[in-house]
């Protein structure tokens, strides 16, 4: 059995705290696009057109929880 060197390592966990975020950055992405197509327009493709968008922005660490805190802020306004 191979020894792992530790930037290896380093990068293995790196990996699974990044799967970890994009996770709940997903699910917060289909909360924010929910919200999204309540406001503008209330139909299925309006939903996927926006969670598409937000399930992109989930792949960028903390941009899917900024845009989920910054789509809240907006609902109390």
């Amino acid at each position: 059995m191979e020894d792992f060197s530790t930037g290896a390592l380093i990068a293995i966990i790196l990996y699974f705290i990044w799967v970890i975020i994009y996770v709940v950055q997903g699910f917060l992405a289909y909360g924010t696009a929910y919200r999204k197509t309540k406001a503008n327009g209330d139909n299925g493709v309006a939903l996927f057109g926006w969670f598409f968008v937000y399930g992109l922005a989930a792949l960028i660490p903390y941009l899917g929880i900024h845009l989920w805190k910054k789509s809240k802020r907006e609902d109390f306004k």
